[in-house]
């Protein structure tokens, strides 16, 4: 896959923040911060309640599910179930730092601009 960055987080998405490509801190950008920090964490709460309801979709035909049992383990390891509270706001932190407009997310935006029109 060409894009290696966690999430898409684009200068557009950062500018409605009130931010900018650098992460400059703002009362939007350090909100969206926590707010991705509470998402992560809840559903890490529910972790096992998750997997089981991919496990149930595991034979349904899905390409994403075409893995198998390979499947289920990588999603249990988004998880980091292993982790602390306080390393997982750690993580959540460091995922959003890498996505700060990364360099191959706009390159993949322009290729499917060019090639596609897709915007």
């Amino acid at each position: 896959n060409f894009e290696s960055a966690p999430f898409k987080l684009t200068r557009e998405l950062l500018e409605v923040m009130d931010s900018d490509a650098e992460g400059t801190p703002s009362e939007f950008f350090d909100y969206f911060k926590v707010l991705c920090i509470q998402g992560f964490l809840t559903c890490r709460k529910h972790a096992e309640h998750i997997i089981l309801l991919v496990e149930m979709l595991q034979d349904s035909g899905f390409p994403c599910f075409k893995g198998g049992p390979r499947t289920i383990q990588n999603l249990r390891k988004r998880f980091h179930l292993s982790l602390t509270e306080e390393q997982c706001v750690s993580l959540v932190l460091s995922l959003i730092s890498s996505s700060l407009d990364a360099w191959r997310t706009r390159q993949y935006d322009y290729y499917q601009r060019v090639l596609n029109g897709i915007l």
